[in-house]
């Protein structure tokens, strides 16, 4: 606006010393600092507010330049531009910072215009200032909860990344982790179909509270993971933006889909209970009127011959059912009194059924042992393992198995090596090889013939780890000895139980070993015609 434009939005007032009254008063009453400045840049008047603001001393009209109150650090910069716009004859805009006497600072916005008569050269610059130290505090505080959100996001185990206008703003460590996304180029600029497939992050609830919402994600790498996320909305470098947490369930649902498959091998075990009971009353009632029947046949007719192998094939279902009874009705750690010969025997007819015809098995049963008080589901899982590992070590050579199950004292040194069991009654399981697992043998080389742990990494190592430990909760121990070219030969040793008053034979355990051949191929060719 000109002076010659004033007289049409200004009423006269023909008497100076008013009008300079009514300016004075504006200036003086105003809610921002008000100040005039020469042609020059020279200070010429500031207001009572702008005194306040920047501290200045003395009163509103002495003068006083407000670019001495500036801070040290910001002095050099708003007078080198103060000077450019003077010099330019235009308008002055700049944001800093007053330093009050008493150390207080003051953030201000400053604004300076030409005042101009006519289209001549400025004759002067009219300024005010804002004092905008609150806006500025609560702008720092925002820069600082961001910087903290951008600290605590990045260092958290959980995976957080946000996003806007399918743009990636942030993603920390976990959540590259998580979703294998590489670290070249940088995760933040990318579009989201870069790191994402469309459908994942399509239509998620955002109005609060945010649902959580199951996933399927296929990594980078080519797999695919079960993740749980939520999303919300939130200010992020002050604009809106959607934060995402994710939570990886690939684990989770893989233990709880083992927890399901454990809840029915329980169901299956009490069904198993339950028909084994069932069976066992047909057992009885069928063994019960065969054993009555027989005395009434003639003896070397044929239906003498065909009662008896009803009652044959009774006592070996008798037998299965023994198992089923002691698979359905026992928990793990329970013990009791077992017969081992009976579990030996059903762990070997499974064994026979799968047997390649490239290895023989040889088995010394002879008749029942002494019964040990063990946990009957963890001594079949003994056996089992054992049988597994010998034939795993001759899978590609073919060779001999050989199980023994007899009955010993223990109250001297066996073999030269001293076990670490009390003298007394044991029952001892054999089973050798002639397979050539070099990594066994060097194994057991190296830890003697007693070994309570072996090695991890090889599969023969971890099971005979885990039957050790299966065995010492048992009371027992486990001895194992191996030599390259010969195989290998593991002995279970299990407390036997002795009832009182009973007169247990001694034998001499090597007397019977030049014989022990002929028997063992006798005993197999006996149990194949059973």
């Amino acid at each position: 606006m000109s002076a010659e434009d004033l007289p049409a939005t200004f009423p006269y007032i023909g008497d100076s010393p008013l009008l300079e009254a009514f300016v004075r008063t504006l200036a003086n009453q105003a809610s921002v600092g008000i100040f005039l400045a020469d042609a020059q840049g020279q200070t010429l008047y500031v207001n009572e507010r702008l005194r306040r603001i920047a501290g200045l001393p003395g009163p509103p009209d002495a003068g006083a330049c407000w670019l001495n109150a500036l801070v040290p650090e910001d002095h050099d910069l708003i007078a080198t531009e103060w000077a450019a716009a003077i010099a330019q004859d235009r308008s002055f805009s700049r944001e800093f910072r007053f330093q009050r006497p008493d150390g207080s600072v003051r953030w201000v916005m400053a604004e300076a215009f030409p005042l101009r008569i006519g289209d001549g050269p400025s004759s002067g610059y009219a300024g005010m200032v804002r004092d905008i130290t609150p806006r500025q505090l609560a702008l720092d505080a925002l820069h600082a909860c961001e910087e903290r959100y951008r600290s605590l996001a990045s260092l958290t185990p959980h995976p957080v990344f946000v996003y806007a206008d399918e743009t990636v703003l942030f993603i920390n460590e976990a959540g590259a982790k998580l979703f294998t996304l590489p670290a070249t180029p940088p995760l933040e600029g990318r579009t989201l179909s870069d790191c994402f497939a469309k459908e994942f992050l399509q239509d998620l609830p955002l109005s609060p509270p945010a649902a959580p919402v199951e996933r399927q994600c296929t990594r980078h790498d080519g797999t695919i993971i079960d993740v749980e996320l939520v999303a919300s909305p939130v200010l992020f470098d002050g604009h809106p933006a959607i934060q995402v947490l994710a939570t990886d369930l690939t684990e989770q649902k893989r233990l709880a889909a083992q927890l399901r498959r454990a809840q029915k091998m329980a169901a299956v075990a009490t069904l198993a209970g339950g028909m084994a009971h069932e069976f066992n009353n047909c057992l009885t009632a069928i063994m019960g009127f065969s054993d009555l029947a027989l005395p009434l046949l003639v003896p070397d007719s044929r239906a003498h011959g065909h009662v008896q192998q009803v009652i044959l094939a009774s006592r070996r279902a008798r037998d299965l059912v023994t198992q089923m009874l002691m698979f359905g009705r026992q928990a793990d750690g329970a013990k009791q009194p077992v017969s081992l010969d009976i579990l030996l025997k059903e762990s070997l007819r499974m064994l026979k059924g799968r047997l390649p015809n490239s290895i023989s098995l040889r088995e010394w049963i002879p008749g029942a042992t002494h019964p040990v008080f063990a946990d009957p589901t963890q001594v079949h899982q003994v056996c089992v393992k054992l049988l597994a590992h010998a034939e795993r070590a001759m899978s590609a050579t073919g060779g001999v198995l050989e199980v023994r199950l007899d009955n010993v004292d223990l109250s001297s040194v066996m073999d030269g090596h001293e076990l670490p069991l009390r003298p007394g009654q044991y029952v001892r399981l054999t089973v050798s090889d002639t397979g050539n697992d070099m990594g066994v043998a060097d194994q057991l080389q190296k830890l003697g013939p007693l070994f309570a742990h072996l090695p991890a990494g090889a599969q023969s190592g971890a099971e005979l780890g885990t039957a050790q430990q299966i065995v010492s909760e048992q009371g027992g121990t486990l001895r194992a000895t191996s030599s390259v070219g010969h195989g290998t030969t593991i002995e279970v040793y299990l407390p036997a139980i002795i009832p009182p008053g009973t007169v247990v034979a001694t034998e001499p355990e090597r007397n019977r070993a030049p014989q022990l051949t002929e028997q063992r191929e006798s005993l197999a060719e006996r149990d194949k015609e059973r």
